[in-house]
């Protein structure tokens, strides 16, 4: 059976389901294809204080635009110990809380399947919030039925879908075990947010002490240069061109 075939059989089988939408490609993929098959979907945000710029707008335009039913939740994180205090749990805890506050609203809108856009390319090293999905029953379609990043960016193109660099939540800015602050998540995503009018590949503002280490593609390094006084007068007491550019490991790879 094709690819998509067994995809279209599977998201069937769920009945009416919500999609845990981050504004990111998989899960706005996710819910434009279940739409247009016809399926009773909608989609559910989390606002944790802690996503990337610009990602909860990209969700609702998205949900508005397919003239899906939408809500966004808030969600405190920072109240909770584990993920304010940064410990190495972080991601498990914050996952899980994340998602426990989509079922519950799920459930009030009369939806008791809620789907997530986690991909095959996702499972291997079972990453922390991996676990948190299975605990609380999470589909994941798309790696249920063997589909991984370049599938979907793929069907993304079918769908007219935009397809922007992977991103990840601020919290994985600033090093493991370093307290997460308001002042500085906010202060990495303007930082991203002016870097962004210039950088169209990858790209990290990672937050150690007060010092901002900007992680981007080498070529694009003379168009963030002349941004480097304005990064700093956000609050950071430097601001430091990464010459490899992006990193993975996040910002454990500059924990001094």
């Amino acid at each position: 059976m094709a690819m998509l075939e067994r995809l279209d059989e599977v998201l069937k089988s769920y009945g009416p389901f919500a999609v845990a939408l981050s504004g990111g490609t998989d899960s706005s993929v996710l819910l434009a294809y279940a739409h247009g098959l016809g399926l009773r979907v909608m989609g559910i945000s989390v606002d944790t204080g802690m996503s990337p710029p610009g990602e909860l707008e990209a969700a609702e335009r998205l949900a508005a635009g397919l003239g899906v039913p939408y809500t966004l939740v808030r969600q405190e994180m920072l109240s909770i110990p584990e993920v304010q205090e940064n410990l190495p749990n972080r991601c498990y805890v914050c996952k899980r809380e994340m998602m426990r506050a989509i079922i519950r609203e799920a459930k009030r809108y009369g939806y008791m399947v809620v789907a997530d856009g986690t991909h095959a390319g996702d499972l291997p090293g079972d990453r922390p919030g991996m676990a948190a999905l299975r605990e609380l029953g999470i589909v994941s379609p798309f790696a249920e039925v063997g589909m991984d990043k370049d599938d979907i960016v793929t069907l993304a193109a079918v769908l007219k879908i935009p397809v922007h660099p992977p991103s990840s939540c601020l919290a994985t800015r600033i090093p493991a075990g370093s307290p997460l602050t308001r002042e500085c998540l906010e202060m990495v995503g303007r930082a991203e947010t002016l870097l962004r009018g210039v950088v169209a590949g990858m790209l990290r503002v990672r937050c150690v002490g007060r010092r901002a280490f900007i992680e981007a593609d080498p070529a694009e390094h003379p168009l963030i240069l002349p941004l480097l006084p304005e990064i700093k007068r956000l609050g950071f007491t430097d601001a430091v061109l990464v010459p490899g550019g992006y990193r993975q490991g996040g910002a454990d790879a500059w924990k001094r």
